[in-house]
């Protein structure tokens, strides 16, 4: 500003200067003039009279008009100087207070880093203190090795627990308990064109029990190195059946605390043995599996292939991640052999039946039983049909909003709720149908989420009523409301779960709804 003010008062002076200037010239100039005319007009009449000198007088303004300008530069100067003085004080002034400032931000910094410096060395000898007591740790020896782990602790109360053996399998009745739902611990590997996979699985479900659950070796075809899928990658060991969405979903991301009903029915297990092949190009899915069709966890020959007709399983859907929505679903099948054993020879049997108690043979009392010839085993065909689709829209303030249905239909695929064997007891075919639908609100850490499922083992069910079939409902339904807390390294869950079927008999003998309802409550914790 001083520089400004400096320019400002010298371009003010030099305008003034040449106002003067032009002022006294003109003024000379009029004098000039004037008095050359009044000398003409008079030299006519008499001898001009002795005058004033014209140059002397401009000589004299001109000194006159110099010395102005000598006061005012000395003035220009004067002031000038002053304003330097004071341009001078003021910076010198600025640089005490800066000094000041920066001295004492210095301090304070070095405050703060012996602060943070305290803090540290408090953490490292609690951390090396930790790592003293802590058990060895596991790692991995070289790059793209992994280790994971989790476990899911859940105490049950369900209504139709008693205190009671199963008459049939001896098992035991109640399951009003704690128990350790899922104990996995695995390990994977990802190159350049493999992956691998090593899961084992512990539970206390029917009772403490450890078994491989996924292992898988796979080549692969790189996809575009931006997290999306390779484009094909083929695979072959143990790994989750490829149908619909929640047969293959990791436990961890379902919300709810186990699948649908329907889910569970055709699929008693989530992992098969087998081969596939699948991946994805931009927003398209696909995959494609061999197996033996008989899942680990359910019934019968679980990891076993008692027939060499293997199950044909697959699934096309698409991906799509938007601004605010993310958009899944596909449409899945399933083409297999099923297998009903076979029965063995009996030989003949007498039966004796002491009906009145008489402790002696009496007539009527003794019957026979003939022997019967071995019954060869036999395989069947089961088809399975999917369609799932789900939506979520990202809403302000950490609000996510989600929506989930998928719809079954199946043809003596049962191997979990109610085994399908057209060749037993019932000598037919059963057609199967199931679905459900599911609403998820995310609040932050806070999950709130409803589900209704339906599934329907034998559609064609009927009851002999005076010799004549009378259609009737097999079917169950469980509606599902459930909440949890959700932290980066694990999760607290409380379902409740209405539960409606037809598996309970009223006082006139007809099917009735046997109170199942469960108050389920679980603990996550990731490693």
């Amino acid at each position: 500003m001083g520089v400004l003010s400096m320019k400002r008062e010298s371009s003010e002076y030099e305008w003034r200067r040449r106002n003067l200037c032009l002022a006294a010239l003109l003024l000379a100039l009029v004098a000039y003039g004037a008095a050359g005319t009044a000398f003409a007009q008079t030299a006519k009449k008499a001898k001009p009279e002795p005058g004033p000198d014209p140059i002397a007088e401009i000589e004299k303004l001109r000194a006159e008009f110099e010395q102005k300008l000598k006061e005012q530069e000395t003035a220009a100067q004067s002031r000038e100087e002053a304003l330097k003085k004071e341009q001078a004080a003021a910076v010198e002034a600025a640089r005490d207070e800066a000094d000041k400032r920066m001295a004492a931000d210095r301090n304070e910094r070095q405050a703060e880093v012996l602060r943070l410096q305290k803090a540290l060395d408090e953490a490292a000898a609690r951390e090396d203190a930790r790592e003293k007591n802590a058990p060895p740790a596991v790692g991995a020896s070289m790059a793209g090795v992994s280790l994971y782990s989790y476990v899911q602790a859940d105490y049950q109360v369900r209504q139709s627990s008693e205190d009671q053996l199963d008459p049939v399998s001896g098992q035991s009745l109640n399951q009003d308990r704690f128990l350790i739902r899922r104990a996995r611990l695995g390990v994977t590997m990802d190159r350049q064109f493999g992956e691998g996979r090593l899961e084992i699985d512990g539970n206390t479900v029917n009772g403490p029990q450890l078994r491989l659950f996924d292992v898988e070796a796979s080549a692969k075809w790189p996809g575009r190195g931006d997290g999306a899928p390779p484009v094909v990658m083929g695979t072959i060991g143990l790994f989750r059946i490829p149908f619909g969405q929640e047969v293959p979903q990791d436990d961890r991301r379902r919300f709810f605390m186990e699948r649908s009903t329907a889910a569970r029915a055709l699929f008693s297990g989530e992992a098969d043995l087998g081969a596939r092949v699948g991946g994805g190009w931009h927003f398209v899915r696909y995959v494609l599996a061999v197996m033996n069709g008989q899942p680990l966890g359910g019934n019968g020959f679980a990891g076993l292939d008692p027939n060499h007709q293997k199950d044909l399983v697959g699934r096309l859907g698409v991906e799509q991640s938007l601004a605010k929505f993310d958009v899944a679903g596909g449409v899945s099948g399933l083409r297999g052999t099923g297998f009903h054993p076979g029965t063995t020879a009996t030989k003949p049997t007498l039966q004796w039946n002491d009906a009145d108690e008489s402790g002696t043979i009496g007539t009527g009392e003794v019957s026979g039983t003939p022997g019967v010839a071995a019954g060869p085993s036999s395989n069947y065909t089961r088809f399975a049909f999917g369609a799932d689709l789900a939506l979520s829209a990202r809403l302000p303030h950490q609000l996510r909003t989600s929506l989930e249905a998928e719809f079954f239909l199946a043809s003596d695929a049962d191997r979990g709720v109610f085994p399908a064997d057209p060749r037993g007891t019932l000598d037919r075919s059963l057609r199967e149908m199931g679905y459900y639908l599911a609403l998820i609100q995310e609040f932050g850490r806070w999950r709130l989420g409803l589900r209704y499922d339906y599934y329907n083992p034998d559609q064609d069910s009927n009851k002999n009523a005076k010799g004549s079939p009378v259609p009737t409902d097999a079917s169950y339904s469980t509606l599902a409301v459930a909440a949890a807390c959700v932290a980066s390294w694990g999760r607290l869950i409380v379902e409740y779960d209405r539960n409606q079927n037809h598996l309970g008999i009223n006082t006139s003998g007809m099917p009735a709804n046997l109170g199942d309802n469960a108050l389920l409550v679980r603990g996550e914790v990731s490693f």
